[in-house]
């Protein structure tokens, strides 16, 4: 079922937050290293404050080059300082070793113990473009990056194509677990993570806002005379239509809070004053971190006698979305914030073909009038028992509509319902008299066209939510005639026994066992065992 929800901003000034406001740390758990484009890599991001949850309610993911620029940035809802998810690789990436970074609006700022961002390289494979670095082996990295603990296994050589039992007796519930590949093409002085010492000093920012209701979007209004009293909506369409409104500050900053909204395909902004061009452009909302210079990634090397490993990632990387499924997750609904006094189903009536008539012929709490050669919709004001004389806040599908000549001659075809508040409404700062909110059918505004001066903003992705149908990856092994060249053997973020199952594949050579889980500091711990899979 569709929602359709008004927003309302709340800035919370950064005192009022607590004395450790800005003290976020950022741990991340990734299911393996090395991938290839278009292929996926899972991860298990928290984010804890004072040794509890943090109260973000959402986190960032970058993939960095070595040019310090991002290829893949990617916004993330976090749910009592915990987000589980995927990551699909770009196909346009050229082979080469990037950096995955994460962080929450205001954990960069916690710098004193370089936990505030967490980085860890992987390896991306592109089969059609080969390394472009000069193939030259760098020394010894400056910055030494944080390796996991060591943990023994009583069995270093498994077979393939067999059922693993491993005991994990030393290891506190409940934990993270991956098992894949490992990566022979990072060096060995590069595995593992590192914080945010291997960044400049940050840009001093006095507009950070921490996220404790849900994303805040940044929109900077463009004209050279900033009207402060100008209103400014966005609106956030998908499976679920918001709408939102802020004014400027005295230097054009608009800020927009879309609380539990997690799921959006695109934003319109639009002002009141929705005659004039609308100046506006919405800001990053990743932070601008830029590697030291000393901070150097190591040169990928692919020889010939590498193609082998090459070409067995590939024949794994093509089977997998065929024979893996990765399910979709629902977004959770949002409770609307517009209570109707009253709701009509439009097709319970006569269909009429415009809006007017509709209107004029069964909603008695409208009455369609001329003023001034133009259409104005005035609404009953059932408190006072009167007419309000101007027009109401209209809406379709959380977008505002504002000319209402155009509105009176649409075509409500692909309208579903009308619900009509007839009293004073306040939306922020604003006041309306009275809200008409259609929502058609498809969420599409019922073919109803762009309005004028309106801009259509296609923003930053925010992850969706998806599941693995099985922790092993491949829901049917041991099922003959099916293939299993799996290089990712297991992934379960909420693993609690003490004993460690899993199945391995038709694919041999060197793997990985990782574990996170927390410590007596609420730090995700990390440790690490290898093992060799043969005939």
């Amino acid at each position: 079922m569709r929602s359709i929800k008004l927003i309302f901003l709340f800035l919370i000034s950064i005192p009022s937050f607590g004395q450790n406001w800005e003290n976020d740390e950022v741990f991340a758990h990734i299911s393996k290293n090395i991938s290839l484009i278009n292929d996926q890599i899972w991860f298990y991001l928290q984010v804890s404050n004072g040794g509890q949850p943090s109260p973000s309610k959402i986190a960032y993911v970058e993939l960095i080059d070595r040019e310090s620029l991002p290829v893949l940035q990617l916004i993330l809802p976090l749910n009592q300082g915990k987000v589980e998810g995927l990551l699909e690789i770009p196909s346009h990436l050229e082979s080469d070793h990037y950096l995955l970074r994460f962080y929450t609006r205001i954990s960069p700022l916690n710098d004193e113990n370089n936990r505030g961002v967490f980085n860890q390289l992987i390896t991306v494979i592109n089969p059609k473009k080969g390394p472009q670095t000069p193939g030259t082996i760098l020394g010894k990295n400056t910055y030494p990056f944080e390796k996991p603990g060591d943990f023994q296994i009583a069995e270093i050589s498994m077979k393939h194509k067999s059922e693993i039992q491993v005991p994990l007796n030393s290891i506190k519930s409940p934990y993270q677990i991956s098992i894949s590949i490992h990566n022979p093409f990072l060096p060995e002085d590069f595995h593992g993570h590192i914080g945010q010492e291997i960044y400049q000093p940050l840009e001093k920012k006095t507009n950070i806002i921490p996220e404790l209701y849900g994303h805040i979007i940044h929109g900077k209004n463009l004209s050279m005379e900033v009207d402060t009293t100008e209103t400014f909506f966005l609106s956030a369409h998908g499976k679920q239509s918001v709408l939102h409104s802020a004014k400027p500050d005295p230097l054009g900053n608009l800020f927009f809070e879309l609380g539990p909204i997690m799921d959006f395909d695109f934003l319109i902004a639009q002002s009141l004053y929705y005659e004039k061009q609308l100046n506006f452009s919405p800001q990053s909302p990743f932070w601008n971190l830029k590697l030291k210079e000393d901070f150097v990634f190591p040169t990928l090397n692919l020889m010939e006698e590498d193609r082998v490993f090459l070409e067995m990632l590939l024949l794994a990387a093509q089977l997998k979305p065929h024979f893996y499924p990765v399910n979709a997750g629902e977004p959770q609904p949002i409770v609307t914030g517009l209570v109707a006094d009253r709701t009509y189903h439009l097709n319970d009536y006569t269909r009429f073909d415009n809006i007017e008539t509709t209107l004029r012929e069964y909603v008695p709490e409208v009455l369609v009038r001329r003023q001034n050669r133009n259409i104005v919709f005035k609404l009953l004001n059932t408190p006072l028992g009167n007419l309000f004389q101007e027009n109401p806040l209209i809406l379709i599908d959380a977008m505002p509509v504002f000319d209402s000549d155009v509105l009176a001659k649409f075509d409500p075809k692909d309208i579903e319902k009308l619900e009509v508040l007839t009293r004073e409404f306040s939306f922020n700062k604003d006041k309306f008299s009275g809200v008409l909110s259609f929502t058609s059918f498809q969420n599409d505004f019922g073919k109803f066209e762009l309005p004028k001066n309106a801009l259509y903003l296609n923003y930053w992705p925010m992850l969706k939510t998806k599941k693995l149908e099985t922790p092993h990856f491949n829901p049917k092994i041991g099922t003959a005639n099916y293939p299993d060249f799996r290089t990712s053997l297991l992934w379960n973020t909420n693993q609690s026994t003490s004993r460690l199952q899993f199945y391995t594949s038709e694919i041999k050579g060197k793997f990985e066992i990782k574990v996170s889980y927390l410590n007596e500091r609420s730090e995700l711990q990390f440790l690490q065992s290898n093992f060799e899979i043969t005939d």
